[in-house]
C-alpha cells in the first residue's frame, strides 16, 4: 500500500514543474522507504489483507489477534495433535465472537493452553489509510529528497547552506509522529 503518491508528494514539497520519470522513481522509492518507517514503528502492515494467524491458546475467553482493525474472521479452529481439529461456530449462540478492535471471545468456554494451537483466518488493516499517516510519509520523505547527500552545511563561493541534522539526515519520526502512528500498533497477549 503506497502511504502517498508521487504526484502528492510533487505537491507537497511545492515542485512547480512535473517530476521527470527518474524524479518519479525516486519519489516512489522514498515514500516506500517511508511507508516502511511507518509499519517498522507499528509493527504490522496497515494495508488490509486476509491471513491465517496461528495463536497460543492462554487458558482464558479472549484472545488478542496481532492485526487490527479486524473487519472479517472467516474460520477459527482448534489445532489438536491428532488430527482431530475442532472447526469453531461464529455466534453469540456458538462457539466464539470477534470485535474490530481484534479480540475473539470465547463463549461459554475457554481457549485451551497451548503453544500454536489456535488458528484464525482473519482479515484485518485498513481498506483506506487516514491523511494523518500520509502526511507522515510525505513529511520523512522531505529530508532524503532535499538533502540526498546527508549533509550538515555545505558552501559554493559566498552560498552557504546549513541543514537541520536531527531530520534530514534520514526518516526519523517525530514525536508527534510516534503517537499518532502509535494507534495502529500491532497487539499482543496482555
Amino acid at each position: 500500500m503506497a502511504y502517498a503518491t508521487a504526484e502528492q508528494f510533487r505537491l507537497f514539497i511545492r515542485h512547480s514543474e512535473p517530476f521527470t520519470d527518474e524524479e518519479t522513481a525516486q519519489a516512489e522509492f522514498l515514500l516506500d522507504l517511508a511507508g516502511a518507517c511507518i509499519e517498522e514503528e507499528t509493527g504490522q502492515p496497515l494495508e488490509e489483507s486476509t491471513d491465517t494467524v496461528i495463536l497460543d491458546g492462554n487458558g482464558a475467553r479472549k484472545l488478542v489477534l496481532p492485526k487490527w482493525p479486524v473487519t472479517a474472521v472467516s474460520s477459527v479452529t482448534v489445532l489438536h495433535d491428532l488430527d482431530d481439529d475442532e472447526v469453531l461456530t461464529f455466534g453469540a449462540d456458538h462457539d466464539y465472537t470477534w470485535s474490530a478492535s481484534g479480540t475473539l471471545t470465547r463463549r461459554c468456554a475457554c481457549w485451551p493452553k497451548g503453544e500454536r494451537n489456535i488458528e484464525a483466518v482473519v482479515t484485518a488493516g485498513l481498506a483506506t489509510l487516514p491523511m494523518s499517516l500520509t502526511r507522515v510519509a510525505l513529511r520523512l520523505c522531505v529530508g532524503p529528497w532535499s538533502n540526498p547527500n546527508n549533509l550538515a552545511s555545505e558552501s559554493l563561493g559566498d552560498l552557504s547552506r546549513s541543514y537541520n541534522t536531527a531530520t534530514d539526515l534520514g526518516m526519523e519520526l517525530s514525536s508527534s509522529d510516534r503517537k499518532l502512528v502509535a494507534v495502529y500498533t500491532a497487539r499482543t497477549q496482555g
